[in-house]
């Protein structure tokens, strides 16, 4: 990951100065477990998103959820090894829905994490998703917080993610 950091800055930089209040990472256990802890611990930075982690069915938590974000100004982070999680997906179309009320092209409003060749990222291509950044598919879900899984949300709240991996390196 060490050579994808400066693209990954650079993103959450772009992010940044666009006006991107909140980041909502919509992934189940392992996609979704990394970027919660790096939010409670690092906080976001200043002027960076806020990030909050989807990872509940309950029709209450998606709702309050949505009643904390400005969806207009919101980053939906589509997070899935396999790129066929129900419960991800069934939160993908939830939110690609309420957007398409207000914005004709929603596509820039989403990222989509998986593993090369998955259903998410073809889907991602076809509706002309903001980013598509792809894991090595040897590392499992729940092993996979030093890899896009968790660093990409990390960059967008504005964590060094450089040093996240120098630190990890001396661990």
């Amino acid at each position: 990951m060490d050579k994808e950091v400066a693209a990954l800055r650079a993103f959450a930089d772009k992010v940044k100065t666009e006006g991107i209040r909140h980041v909502v990472v919509l992934g189940m256990g392992g996609s979704s477990l990394a970027p919660e802890v790096f939010q409670r611990t690092f906080k976001n930075g200043p002027g960076y998103p806020e990030l909050e982690a989807l990872d509940s069915t309950h029709p209450g938590t998606v709702k309050a959820c949505e009643a904390r974000i400005d969806l207009a100004r919101t980053l939906f982070v589509v997070s899935s090894k396999s790129g066929t999680t129900t419960e991800t997906n069934s939160f993908f179309y939830y939110f690609w829905d309420k957007l398409k009320q207000s914005k004709t092209e929603p596509g820039g409003n989403f990222v989509a994490i998986t593993d090369p060749g998955t259903p998410l990222e073809k889907l991602a291509r076809e509706r002309n998703f903001r980013a598509i950044f792809t894991a090595t598919e040897d590392v499992g879900g729940r092993y996979s917080a030093l890899t896009v899984f968790a660093l990409v949300p990390a960059a967008l709240i504005g964590a060094d993610v450089g040093a996240v991996l120098a630190r990890a390196r001396r661990m």
